[in-house]
Formats: structure tokens, sequence, C-alpha cells
């Protein structure tokens, strides 16, 4: 594996995320945009003073520039320990689409079981997760079929809950709420979500999952909250 790939292909991902020019990157870490363009291309090493004031411009571990959460007691290099990958689905009702997400998850390096994780929120290309709509970073523990995350947007105060099951009929999926006050209408909101191990390419299968039913409604009224059915 080419290490400077690695690093220069995660600089230009949070860099995106965080939507931040080539310039207004050089300008932070006092270096040409010529040479910034390079540690992202990786043509260039990074000396480690850089590498380090990268991290803190990106609030994230160092570990995270060379790929992976490094693991306890591992010998192997940190830059072999890839995430895993997650995709997630929500609906947009008012622009009528489902939005794409991608979730990197990191093994778990303590006895709590408790994974780091970030979310890409709103991505058009899955290669290319940086070019997002918002950038989330927190943890993910996992308790017996029910999953919860605890998520930060790195752009802003808004914290994000995810709240998960195994589905029952598809063990690679997820269903779940997403609860949060929304950046949008600055107001408490809660929508489903799917969560899979792969890409869903069938739109009506996603959204007989994200869309709120009659059913859900009848729930609701009958016990005054929203809930998931684990089908």
């Amino acid at each position: 594996m080419n290490v400077d790939k690695t690093v220069g292909n995660n600089i230009r991902k949070y860099r995106t995320a965080y939507n931040m020019t080539l310039k207004e990157l050089s300008l932070k870490l006092h270096k040409s945009i010529s040479t910034v363009s390079k540690y992202e291309k990786g043509e260039i090493s990074l000396d480690l003073p850089t590498f380090m004031e990268l991290a803190q411009i990106f609030k994230v571990s160092p570990s995270l520039l060379l790929g992976s959460e490094p693991e306890l007691n591992s010998e192997e290099p940190v830059y072999n320990k890839t995430a895993h990958r997650l995709y997630m689905y929500t609906y947009d009702a008012q622009n009528k689409c489902i939005v794409q997400s991608l979730i990197e998850q990191y093994p778990s390096i303590s006895p709590d079981n408790i994974c780091q994780v970030q979310m890409f929120n709103d991505v058009k290309d899955i290669n290319n997760p940086g070019d997002c709509g918002s950038f989330y970073a927190g943890k993910y523990i996992q308790e017996g079929f029910i999953g919860t995350y605890f998520l930060h947007n790195q752009m802003t105060t808004e914290h994000v809950l995810i709240s998960c099951i195994r589905n029952l009929v598809n063990s690679n999926q997820q269903l779940g709420l997403m609860s949060g006050l929304s950046n949008y209408t600055m107001l408490p909101i809660t929508m489903k979500v799917v969560i899979s191990n792969t890409e869903i390419a069938n739109k009506d299968s996603l959204l007989k999952h994200l869309l709120f039913s009659k059913e859900d409604y009848k729930m609701q009224k009958k016990t005054n909250y929203l809930t998931v059915q684990n089908s």
C-alpha cells in the first residue's frame, strides 16, 4: 500500500467534507497551494509537524489520516486496518428523493465494544465521500441486535442519535430512527433510516422502510411515540 497516496486521499476527503478549498487549507498550514495539492495527490510525503497539524485542523486522530484507528497491542501497521463501510439511507420529503450517506466504522479498540465512527451525510458519489452535505464523527455501541450511534456535526453544534435494530428478514440491514436538532428548521426532528452492509439499488424496497406508514401513525396515536417495526 502506498502510504502517501492513502494519506493524500484522506486529506482530500476531510478537506472537502469541511467544504474547505485548497487555498483555505494552505493558509491554515502556511504552505503553498501547490504543496497542499501534492500532499493530496500523494506526490510528496508529509513531515510529522504538518501531519499532526492536519489532524488538529480536521479534528480527527492522526491514525485516521493513515486510514484507520489503531488496535491495541497490534503489531500490524495502522494503515492496514481499514474501516468497515456502511451505507445509510433516509428520505427527503421536501425534495422527494432518497438521501444516501456513508458511515465509516472502525474496529473497537477497547473491551467495552465501542467503535469510532464517521458519517458523510448526503453523498453523491460513494467513492468521493468528502463531497457531502455534512460531516459527523462519534461512536457506535453494539449490544446484541441493538446498535446506537452518537454523532456530532463537525461544522455545527448539532448532535445526532441513531438507534437501530437488526432487520429480521435481512440480517445485512439495520432499521432505525435518527433524531436530532435540524440545522434547516432549528427544531427537533426524527426520521427513519436504513443502514446496510451493501449499497441498495432497489428504491421501492427502500421507500417501504423509510416512509412512515398508516400503521406507524396508528401506533403513534396509540402510544404517543414513534417506533420502527422489526420486520
